[in-house]
């Protein structure tokens, strides 16, 4: 039953099974961990005395069994083709995951040889749940209960899908047929692939001995590692043009070597059956190859490459230094701060949704991007969510994104909002391009994090629905985007926002609010806009000196382009002169560019009250700059929040 739920889970492709795998893989871990810890106090060093009491024989054959324990880690390679920065992270992985459930299999066997006599733990059936029961009671036994249907559960999961994978990779080779390759119109997932994979999996089940099944499941395993070892040492020694590895195996070639005698030396002791499994898969494979794959597929080899290379070095081969890729494909040329200036044309990438309320957001980013007298450019970004048990790869050869009814509907939103450039009275206007594009992705906030870096956009825009403010966002997926976005970003909460006529920016004076002057500036420029900035200070500060004082302040970003209007308001608090400015006019859009980090909630429009942001009667706009992380930036966020404490600023109080 639990098979057939599982496979059910699979082909749905449920967006919380990657989230569920990491928090199964949490407790179990704390389960084990906790047993571990305690148990290493109830160790009586007498019952490891001798260490080997039946001698070192029986180990290999032990490791065939318990082998099976350790095949968990290959599932990370089956999904490398969407590692970030395979070449640092993959091998990190495989090798991290390989010590960290050795070391834990260690300590496990250890506690409990040291707590059960060695005369009686033969005739313990579940030893791990009785050392438990020892230890804590009934609720100990429990736990460990729990722990192995966690492991069963997590284990099962990532089979079925490393497995459905393995199985599109070899249809999409011709290794097998290839229908075995759809992917669903709707759940865009492997859906033929996982069938095939679980119902062989549940026709394993059906054997009566789960020693002889653990058995299986390590030799074949077994075996597999030992031909990518040998195929890795011919790989290496022929060089050819096609394979250049970004990692370098330590210890080469006698590592791998080394790992393929042990590999077929354990199959060698774990028994007859064990053996002619393997012998007769490897027929079996030889044989499907010859009769159906040989005509269907090509394949590309290294052996020519081999033989000159050894008829020329000889052992040398083996030896010489491995060609690498000089650098990582794919890797841009990292985040840049883009410096304020109101004039230039900008590149601005739009987070699509919802086609019915996007006209607004793609409307201010054809207006943000608008040089004075040069064109800029607009993306309209479309991300559709693919299930962890689908590859990328294979998901964007199948899936046809024209065909995408969201996508179809951006596409005529954009029409739209070109058609309206090409009225618009100004030059720049005009030239500004807006193109819609729609990608397949694996996590939608994490990609679009990263996606303006990819396409050379220095803005990101998204829109807000719902209540707004700082601690709406807070905990949202969007605070992610915040957090990981290394570029311009800003969030426009729109409240029937059809023409823009009376601009409001309220001024804080730090990196993030002189953003949102530049923001402004180009919003007014481009729609006629009046921006007004308003600067809330102290009851005893001078308003005209205070104005002065302003003026010059924002001399180096609006350079007397532009006619802006100055406002100062004097209040208690920040918070308390916005509000009193809010009902004066008749305000289209308010501008706000977060003045420092709130200390508490860490999010980047901290300082904004999240009153100003939920009660504005029009639509809001919030922006920040992209400054890369250093030490000295909360160190200067403290000493400005020193000096508005102490009274030391112009600047009337805001919140924490």
């Amino acid at each position: 039953m639990g098979g057939i739920l599982l496979t059910i889970l699979n082909v749905a492709g449920a967006k919380l099974s990657g989230r569920a795998q990491a928090v199964v893989v949490l407790i179990l871990m704390v389960i084990l961990g906790g047993f571990v810890l305690l148990g290493l106090f109830h160790v009586d060093p007498a019952n490891l005395t001798p260490f080997f009491p039946q001698g070192t024989g029986p180990i290999l054959a032990t490791t065939g069994l318990v082998f099976v324990s350790f095949l968990g880690f290959v599932k990370i390679a089956a999904v490398a083709e969407e590692i970030r920065d395979p070449a640092r992270n993959l091998p990190r992985a495989l090798i991290g995951s390989v010590i960290l459930v050795t070391g834990l299999y260690i300590l496990i066997l250890f506690v409990v040889g040291g707590i059960f006599p060695q005369a009686t733990i033969q005739e313990v059936r579940d030893p791990l749940t009785a050392a438990a029961r020892l230890m804590l009671g009934t609720p100990g036994g429990w736990a460990i209960i729990l722990a192995g249907l966690l492991a069963t559960v997590s284990s099962a999961n990532a089979s079925i899908m490393a497995a459905s994978r393995i199985n599109l990779a070899m249809a999409r080779d011709g290794l097998i047929p290839t229908w075995l390759s759809a992917v669903h119109r709707k759940l865009l997932t492997p859906h033929r692939a996982i069938l095939a994979t679980s119902f062989i999996a549940l026709l394993l089940l059906g054997l009566d001995s789960l020693e002889d099944l653990a058995k299986l499941a390590s030799v074949l395993q077994l075996y597999s590692y030992a031909a990518l070892n040998l195929g890795a040492v011919a790989l290496r020694a022929s060089a050819p043009s096609w394979y250049r590895p970004a990692y370098r195996a330590p210890g080469f070639p006698l590592l791998p070597i080394l790992a393929a005698a042990g590999c077929v030396g354990i199959i060698l002791v774990s028994g007859l059956l064990a053996q002619a499994v393997v012998v007769a898969l490897v027929l079996l494979s030889l044989a499907w190859y010859f009769l159906w794959a040989r005509v269907r597929m090509k394949i590309q080899h290294a052996l020519p490459e081999l033989r000159g290379r050894w008829g020329q070095l000889g052992l040398s081969a083996f030896f010489g230094p491995a060609l690498r890729y000089a650098e990582v494909e794919g890797r841009g040329p990292g985040p840049v701060v883009r410096p304020l200036e109101p004039r230039g044309p900008r590149r601005v990438m739009v987070a699509v949704a919802n086609p019915t309320s996007e006209a607004a957001l793609l409307r201010i980013a054809r207006m943000v991007a608008a040089g004075e007298e040069e064109g800029g450019g607009v993306e309209a970004l479309h991300l559709i969510p693919v299930p962890m048990q689908t590859p990328l790869s294979e998901a964007r050869d199948r899936f046809h994104l024209g065909e995408h009814d969201v996508y179809q509907e951006l596409v005529e939103v954009v029409e739209r909002e070109r058609e309206a450039s090409r009225g618009a009275d100004e030059l720049a206007m005009r030239a500004t391009t807006l193109e819609v594009r729609a990608e397949l992705v694996r996590d939608v906030f994490q990609s679009l994090a990263e996606a303006p870096g990819a396409s050379g956009a220095d803005l990101l825009l998204m829109g807000w629905h719902g209540g707004f403010g700082v601690g709406r966002i807070y905990d949202t997926p969007v605070q992610r985007v915040m957090a990981n976005v290394e570029t311009d970003f800003a969030v426009l909460k729109e409240r029937n926002l059809e023409e823009l006529r009376m601009i409001l920016l309220p001024w804080g004076g730090g990196p993030h609010a002189r953003s949102g002057l530049e923001v402004g500036l180009r919003l007014a420029r481009a729609s006629g806009a009046e921006l007004h900035v308003l600067q809330v200070v102290r009851p005893d500060v001078d308003p005209d000196r205070a104005k002065a004082a302003l003026a010059r302040e924002i001399e180096p970003v609006v350079g007397g382009s532009l006619p802006v209007t100055l406002q100062v308001n004097r209040a208690d608090s920040i918070a308390d002169g916005i509000d009193e400015v809010l009902p004066q006019k008749e305000w289209d859009l308010v501008v706000v560019g977060a003045s420092r980090e709130s200390r508490i909630r860490r999010v980047l429009f901290g300082s904004i009250p999240d009153r100003l942001a939920d009660r504005a009667p029009c639509s809001v706009l919030l922006v920040r700059h992209y400054i890369p992380r250093h030490w000295t930036r909360p160190v200067n966020q403290l000493l400005k929040s020193t000096r508005e404490r102490l009274g030391f600023t112009r600047s009337a109080s805001g919140p924490d």
